[in-house]
This record gives C-alpha cells, sequence and structure tokens, in this order.
C-alpha cells in the first residue's frame, strides 16, 4: 500500500511539478503518517556551497503538499486539490550534504474533524509540521497551513 503512495507522488513530482524535478527531488520515505522527500545539495546549494534557503522552503512545502494530497485520496470518491496557504519557516543551521525534508500529519482526531469538514463543506484547511535535515540535524522548521478542496466534476 505505501510503496504505491511512494510510486504515485515520485512520478506525480516528476511529471507535474518542474521545480521537484529541477530539485531532483526523490521519495524518501511514506508511513501514513509521515512523508519524508529528499533533495541533493548538488542540485540545491548557493555561492557558499550550503543548501539554497530557495531550496530548503520549497522542499518543505513540496513534502507537506505530497503529504496532504495522498490524504484527500484516501477520502473519498472525489478529486481534491491541494495548496499551501500560509507557512512561516525558521532556519536553525546552514544545510551541509544533501537533505530531506519530513513532514507530519496532525493527529488522529485532528484528521477526523478535517475530514467530516471535507465531507460537508468540500473545503478544510490542515496545518502540518515540517522538519528539514541533514546529516547533522535538524536545519528548518517549517509550520505551514494548506488549504483542501474537492474538485468539481
Amino acid at each position: 500500500m505505501y510503496e504505491q503512495a511512494r510510486e504515485f507522488v515520485q512520478a506525480f513530482l516528476c511529471e507535474h511539478i518542474p521545480l521537484a524535478k529541477a530539485m531532483q527531488l526523490s521519495v524518501r520515505h511514506y508511513d501514513g503518517q509521515h512523508l519524508s522527500l529528499a533533495a541533493p545539495l548538488v542540485a540545491n546549494h548557493n555561492d557558499k556551497q550550503t543548501a539554497f534557503a530557495g531550496s530548503i522552503s520549497s522542499l518543505a512545502t513540496v513534502t507537506a503538499w505530497a503529504l496532504l494530497m495522498l490524504w484527500a485520496r484516501q477520502q473519498g470518491r472525489y478529486d481534491y486539490q491541494v495548496a499551501v496557504v500560509h507557512a512561516d519557516i525558521h532556519y536553525k543551521k546552514p544545510v551541509l550534504t544533501d537533505f530531506y525534508a519530513q513532514a507530519t500529519l496532525p493527529t488522529a482526531d485532528v484528521l477526523v474533524k478535517s475530514a467530516q469538514v471535507l465531507a460537508q463543506k468540500g473545503r478544510v484547511r490542515i496545518a502540518v509540521q515540517i522538519d528539514v535535515m541533514d546529516e547533522h540535524g535538524i536545519a528548518a522548521k517549517q509550520l505551514a497551513e494548506y488549504a483542501v478542496w474537492r474538485v468539481k466534476i
């Protein structure tokens, strides 16, 4: 089940998100609650040979977006769209190696309520915490709010 989701995310990113392809993003891990996408430093560095801040924030944003796309696909027979509404990122240290982001879904209680609102109103907002790490630990933390809405068919 999770392998199919990982394959779906990888294919979707490569086919539909040119930035993800340019950043050479790859699915690192998915377990139903967490999604982790990786980025090589060689494709995402700045003039100081550390990760470019734009790449760090893009990786965080795309990782949470993809996690919520997977969650939305489980919510029934409709097609859904997901978009970031607001994001705050805090950079803690330079990224010196290949790096990855891990997005975590909210608690089960929050997800149950979110699914109910989505079913009733056709739209909901969900906050996601994202950590960006390299081999030396957490380099950035992002808290982002995403809109999820049903596509009219």
